[in-house]
């Protein structure tokens, strides 16, 4: 069964990231080499990547979002267990320090 890269929600594991990677690059028209090339990262790695047995770093996740026109956005799961604005208030540094 093939899914829509639309319905790929919640990106919460290596394996989930490799689909929605493989989507993308698929949605493009891109191969595998082609990915490569855009984003600097080795074909055998993307291959990796998109099967789920890698757990790419940061820098990583960055080239293959750049290379395929996407972008990353932090949700959190449970949005009633956190927020944001009142973690940030909670742990700002007092005003006049450095």
């Amino acid at each position: 069964m093939t899914q829509r890269l639309n319905d790929i929600k919640g990106v919460t594991s290596c394996g989930r990231l490799g689909q929605a990677v493989r989507m993308a690059r698929h949605a493009r028209g891109m191969t595998q080499a082609e990915l490569s090339v855009a984003a600097g990262v080795s074909r055998p790695q993307i291959s990796i990547i998109e099967s789920g047995r890698a757990n790419p770093g940061m820098v990583t996740v960055m080239r293959l979002l750049r290379a395929l026109d996407c972008s990353l956005t932090v949700v959190p799961a449970d949005p009633e267990q956190f927020s944001l604005s009142a973690h940030l208030s909670q742990h700002r540094p007092p005003h006049g320090s450095s």
